[in-house]
């Protein structure tokens, strides 16, 4: 069901890429926790809306030593694509266009099926190519964090680490151990955030997954150390019944506008695709007309908003909680 990849034209190859092998470039283990929605307060009736019973898990194994050497010679190689947003302060969007090795990596069935197990429900790497292999890099600037508090507009991702954890200081991976209106509430009582954890990863190569559109996260500012590199990988369901949290107005802060636009549209085009095709095995049999035009409209809903979206002429917006919290995403 995963969506055809495409390469837009004049996307040159990296001199450094390589053939993804998992035998040789794998080193899979699985957490030895996950907290789940509950865990982090959530009512029953927000668990039941969410498509993933997780929050966050502790870091696991997913690269070998020589996946870790291969994704660090790309990703050199790959800092001529950098950006910076107010919230991120230096990225790199559209890496699997350049890379062989990562498309092979951030599709690959054998990682799938492990995010699949951790996470609670069959997954499928986010259609969207931009929104799969986003790489966060040590910010030039040092007093800048690197990436913002925030919930992200996917609903599920693991974020990696890809340069040796004790090579620098500062810079941990955070998260709020609560709900979003938790975290909010404590933002504007200006309590900070108490229920803070600081992820410890063993080494470069292990992961932690979390719903990230639940969990309020950040990366901190670095504090010593030449790089603090980071591979974000997004997920969706693999049942396309799900409501998409994902939103154009923040990719239009962070994402390349040549690859952007076309990218949602056929994003937007394939989940309604999934959905018809579900809808032409499954749609009942009735004389009740009004039933049936709801089911196509919520069958091709996705494609009604993405023509919406590609209307709005505004520059978007890239929400987070670090400056007034009520600027950031309002829980539901």
């Amino acid at each position: 069901m995963n969506i055809e990849f495409r390469i837009p034209p004049d996307v040159i190859k990296l001199t450094s890429d390589t053939l993804f092998e998992p035998s040789k470039h794998l080193k899979l283990s699985e957490p030895d926790q996950v907290w789940s929605l509950k865990d982090f307060g959530y009512s029953e009736e927000q668990q039941a809306k969410a498509p993933f019973p997780i929050a966050v898990s502790t870091p696991f194994r997913l690269l070998s030593n020589e996946g870790v050497e291969t994704l660090r010679s790309i990703v050199t190689e790959l800092t001529q694509y950098r950006r910076a947003s107010e919230r991120i302060a230096n990225y790199i969007r559209g890496a699997l266009y350049y890379s062989e090795f990562l498309r092979g990596f951030c599709m690959s069935e054998d990682v799938n099926a492990l995010i699949g197990k951790v996470s609670g429900a069959p997954v499928l790497p986010h259609p969207m190519s931009l929104y799969q292999g986003h790489i966060n890099l040590k910010p030039e600037d040092p007093t800048r964090e690197v990436d913002r508090w925030h919930v992200d507009t996917i609903l599920l991702d693991y974020v990696l680490m890809v340069s040796d954890p004790k090579s620098f200081q500062g810079g941990h991976f955070e998260y709020f151990q609560s709900t979003k209106a938790e975290a909010i509430r404590s933002l504007i009582r200006d309590d900070g955030l108490p229920n803070v954890v600081k992820v410890e990863f063993p080494k470069a190569g292990f992961a932690l997954l979390q719903q990230g559109n639940k969990v309020v996260h950040r990366a901190n500012r670095v504090d010593s150390g030449n790089e603090r590199t980071t591979l974000v990988q997004s997920y969706i369901p693999e049942d396309p019944h799900f409501v998409d949290v994902s939103k154009l107005n923040d990719c239009k802060k962070v994402d390349p506008p040549e690859f952007l636009f076309t990218e949602w549209s056929r994003y937007k085009a394939f989940l309604a695709r999934e959905k018809l095709n579900h809808l032409i095995d499954q749609i009942p049999y009735t004389t009740d007309k009004s039933l049936l035009s709801h089911y196509l409209r919520l069958a091709i809903r996705d494609v009604e908003e993405a023509i919406f979206e590609l209307s709005d002429p505004s520059e978007g917006q890239l929400n987070h909680f670090s400056d007034d919290p009520l600027t950031g995403l309002i829980p539901e």
